[in-house]
């Protein structure tokens, strides 16, 4: 046995770890995870698609995510960029791989495969509109404070922007990666997103519960790309439009047609890619797209003016460095609150929705996107130290989108500020604000803003110091019903260099969409083969399956089915903020294992009864058809008893513990385990009564009830955590109080069936650490 099964130890499989697997004609597959995933992906598309209200359900899903949870999605995010530093510091120059391996691809490479599989459509989609959103459409905090003059709000505008897309969006997939890769190339476990928990979840890592975890990291990734590909769609159709390649007068159900099948060419496009491989179809793939996106920035640099945008990236700079952790730890709290039950009074501040439209559900959309990118990172990133990775998927990525949001969005902020003056010159000067409008020979939506042409000159004496430049011309008033037309409204009023650079932008968009297509079928494609590169025969199933879902949604229910599969992903990134602060532990662990600053599996002192044991070993059995053995039937009747009965196993543990060598007084025991128990009764009963007291005339409500059932069962929760915390200590268990309090709130029945379990034996001698000259030899567990 090696020492890495030693310490992450092995399911009962024939696949890689002791994973679950199939060996159909070379095929290699985890059954469980393929055919539920499959299953559960398909579910929610018959859903999607049979339910006209589908949609109205998900997005409500997604609004109560954001409504109950902004605290938990901030200060997540927070606690992220915080854990880097004590990792950086410590470990930074651990390599995700041997010590004599060197990085597998270049530099540039490298950077070109993290930006492109990070960010998706993200970049053009919103590249020229989000900043104008921020700046004019009055909902959030900056632009309806009452006071802030254009230029200001502009300036806030560019802020939010680069929060959106930087430092704290690039943190999920940095955190998943550095974890995936050093478990994988160091210790040689499966590359799947299950690996990232082996520190913390040891045996069951690679058993029923891994297998679930995956299945849902499937199905929140195809979801994911599947929603990308249907908005990418839509640009695509609406630059082809604008080319005329493309009829502006389909309807409906033609739009929707002609957006199905360009998701089908781009569909075959990645399978092509990932049948080609990573070296030669994603790697080219991904290397052109971020050569084309270069050239669009440069060129708008160029073309535009060039000291405005330099002058508006320092500014941004600054401002976003100086008012960042304002920003960061902001819920809008306040404005969340409903009308009548608290919002102010004065009008001024955020939409009680913003959050909603923007942060949050762009935390949401990172996090549900940390398994597939950070994956695909972790796939690339062999031979780097953690230093090196937080550098290309953190720092040079936050760079990179402060250079393109503050290239494209001041030079939209520019363009609609010249457009709105030209019409307000024209009703000063003409009588009419449609003087100088521009008559499009191609197709622009209705909805699209007025765009005018820029005069030469205007009457010196009315407006001195006019100083036009003609060649950017025509101007375009932007509007937030053809917010992703924006951007070739921009392309189009550089010096007659519209279709041109419209056409760049369209093809560097299929590019965008075809690389993070192709890297995402190669995530799920890993996940289903436990971490192993599929067989072709996989590749091509997961790729095509993610076009079909795409399409399917959107012949069925048009663009509305796709946007309530983007809910669904959105409300997955709830779950995986647990996984992932989890994910922090389990990185914590391993690290300090492989530095000798924690003491390896067989030497350390570790639970009697892990929280993934007992009771938990049931399903096993059943999944691996016997082979697993049953767990011990007095761990199971502990968890039922604890289930029921919390304070007498909370007391059966104290008294355990005071037998040994923390002496508990016993009058504070009974103490105690009588108000865990009465507290555990309250909150049963005040369940019981909520719906009887829903309708009464005693003035007790049935919410009422409900909350404070909940504040019983937090009181519960504490007393609890204090217990396990003291035995924790005397038995010299690795951990932390935050890990007690969490485990006690989430998992309270198999907590006190551990703490049982431990009381049980007697505490060993505390364990020195292994000493730092040894760490690195081979007789040296690690």
């Amino acid at each position: 046995m090696t020492e890495a099964d030693k310490e992450y130890e092995k399911g009962y499989g024939c696949g890689p770890q002791g994973t679950r697997e199939v060996n159909l004609c070379s095929i290699r597959f985890n059954p469980i995870v393929s055919i539920l995933a499959a299953l559960a992906l398909w579910a929610f598309v018959l859903y999607a698609v049979l339910d006209d209200q589908s949609t109205t359900v998900f997005g409500e899903w997604k609004s109560y995510v954001t409504q109950k949870f902004t605290w938990l999605y901030i200060l997540s995010q927070d606690y992220w960029i915080v854990f880097l530093v004590p990792l950086v510091y410590y470990y930074g120059e651990m390599k995700l791989g041997k010590d004599d391996e060197e990085p597998e691809y270049g530099d540039l490479t490298y950077l070109a495969m993290v930006w492109c599989a990070g960010v998706a459509i993200g970049l053009i989609f919103y590249g020229a509109s989000e900043p104008l959103f921020h700046l004019k459409d009055g909902t959030n905090r900056y632009n309806n404070d009452g006071y802030s003059n254009d230029n200001q709000m502009a300036m806030n505008a560019m802020h939010i922007t680069i929060f959106h897309w930087g430092f704290l969006a690039w943190i999920v997939y940095c955190i998943t990666a550095l974890t995936m890769g050093f478990l994988s190339y160091r210790h040689d476990l499966p590359l799947c997103f299950r690996t990232t928990l082996a520190p913390v979840m040891g045996k069951a890592t690679w058993g029923w519960l891994g297998d679930m975890l995956d299945v849902l990291t499937i199905v929140t990734i195809v979801a994911g790309l599947c929603t990308s590909l249907g908005l990418g769609a839509r640009q695509i159709v609406g630059g082809c439009q604008r080319l005329g390649w493309i009829s502006g007068s389909l309807t409906d159900d033609e739009l929707t047609n002609t957006a199905a099948w360009i998701i089908g060419i781009i569909t075959l496009c990645a399978t092509a890619s990932v049948v080609a491989g990573l070296d030669i179809g994603i790697k080219f793939v991904s290397y052109l797209a971020f050569m084309l996106g270069n050239f669009l920035m440069v060129a708008v640099f160029c073309m535009d003016e060039s000291w405005y945008i330099l002058n508006v990236m320092t500014s941004t700079l600054g401002y976003h460095l100086q008012y960042f952790i304002e920003i960061a730890f902001d819920t809008d709290a306040f404005a969340q609150l409903a009308l009548g039950n608290g919002r102010p009074n004065d009008g001024k501040g955020a939409n009680p929705s913003w959050m909603d439209w923007w942060t949050i559900f762009y935390w949401g959309w990172w996090i549900a996107w940390a398994p597939f990118v950070g994956t695909f990172m972790a796939r690339i990133s062999r031979g780097r130290t953690i230093k090196q990775v937080i550098l290309y998927t953190l720092t040079i990525p936050f760079a990179y989108a402060l250079m393109w949001f503050c290239t494209f969005g001041p030079a939209a902020i520019r363009m609609d500020r010249r457009a709105t003056w030209l019409a307000q010159v024209g009703l000063e000067s003409y009588g009419n604000a449609d003087y100088f409008l521009h008559e499009s020979a191609g197709f622009r939506p209705a909805n699209a803003g007025k765009c005018y042409n820029v005069p030469a000159s205007l009457n010196a004496t009315v407006y001195p110091g006019y100083a036009p430049t003609p060649g950017l011309s025509p101007v375009c008033v932007f509007a937030s019903a053809d917010s992703s037309g924006y951007w070739f409204d921009l392309m189009n009023q550089y010096y007659g260099m519209g279709d041109f650079l419209t056409f760049v932008s369209i093809v560097t968009t299929v590019l965008y969409f075809v690389t993070s297509s192709d890297s995402g079928s190669l995530v799920v494609d890993l996940i289903a083969a436990n971490g192993r590169e599929a067989h072709v025969v996989q590749r091509v199933f997961w790729a095509l399956t993610e076009g079909a879902v795409a399409i399917a949604c959107l012949a069925s229910g048009g663009f509305g089915s796709l946007t309530g599969l983007q809910a669904v992903s959105i409300v997955m990134g709830l779950p995986f903020t647990f996984i992932l602060m989890i994910m922090c532990t389990s990185l914590w662990r391993a690290l300090k294992i492989e530095a000798g600053d924690m003491l390896p599996a067989g030497q350390r002192n570790d639970w009697n009864l892990p929280l993934y044991g007992g009771i938990l070993d049931i399903p096993e059995v059943a999944f691996s058809l016997g082979k697993a053995p049953m767990p011990k039937m007095e761990h199971v009747k502990a968890f039922f008893v604890a289930l029921l009965l919390p304070g007498w196993s909370l007391m059966k543990a104290m008294n355990g513990l005071a037998s040994k060598m923390q002496f508990i007084p016993f009058a504070a025991r009974v103490i105690i385990a009588k108000t865990t128990q009465l507290a555990f009764l309250g909150f049963v009963i005040c369940h019981i009564l909520t719906p009887i007291y829903k309708d009464n005339n005693l003035g007790i409500t049935g919410e009422g009830l409900w909350m404070f059932a909940w504040a019983l069962y937090i009181g519960q929760v504490m007393l609890i955590c204090m217990v396990r915390h003291q035995i924790r200590r005397t038995y010299s268990i690795e951990g932390s109080g935050m890990e007690d309090f969490w485990a006690s709130l989430l998992f309270y029945p198999q907590v006190l069936a551990q703490m049982v379990a431990q009381i049980s034996t007697d505490p060993s001698p505390k364990q020195k650490k292994v000493p730092a000259e040894v760490v690195g030899k081979e007789d040296t567990i690690i």
